[in-house]
């Protein structure tokens, strides 16, 4: 059974990103929607031993601001696709998980790479390889054209 909408991940101010682009035009062609989940960066702050100034109140400040961000950087994508359904989320959590939690009922995923690859994929962690692993729909990992052409 076809859920009707891609979820694309994306982890910028704003999503003004090839994935997005790429699941744009695929909506457009299959008649899908777009979910578009931005992890609000402010929740992958640093943990901070107990003798430190709690800095809650800042925290919450930047991750309203990034969710801010965010919703505004879904409105470009809108004015472009005035005839695709696209809906934004920013969950709190590791972007694995909440990428993994949203593909439960899409068609597809879609992330996007840094190009990374080999040691650095290894220490940094790979978002595009955690779904990779742990979603049951198809997934397209998108390369933007700035990082081919360099």
């Amino acid at each position: 059974m076809m859920a009707g909408h891609i979820v694309v991940g994306v982890d910028g101010p704003a999503p003004v990103t090839a994935a997005v682009e790429w699941a744009s035009i695929d909506a457009q062609r299959r008649g899908l929607a777009v979910r578009i989940v931005h992890v609000v960066s402010a929740c992958q702050g640093p943990a901070l031993p107990p003798y430190t100034v709690d800095y809650s109140s800042l925290a919450g400040e930047a991750m309203r601001e990034d969710n801010r961000a965010a919703r505004e950087g879904v409105t470009p994508w809108r004015e472009r696709n005035p005839d695709i359904v696209i809906t934004d989320d920013q969950p709190c959590e590791h972007p694995v998980i909440a990428l993994v939690d949203a593909a439960r009922t899409a068609d597809l995923v879609v992330v996007g790479s840094r190009g990374l690859g080999g040691f650095a994929s290894a220490v940094l962690g790979s978002v595009s390889r955690g779904v990779l692993h742990h979603v049951n729909c198809p997934v397209a990992v998108v390369r933007s054209r700035a990082k081919e052409e360099s």
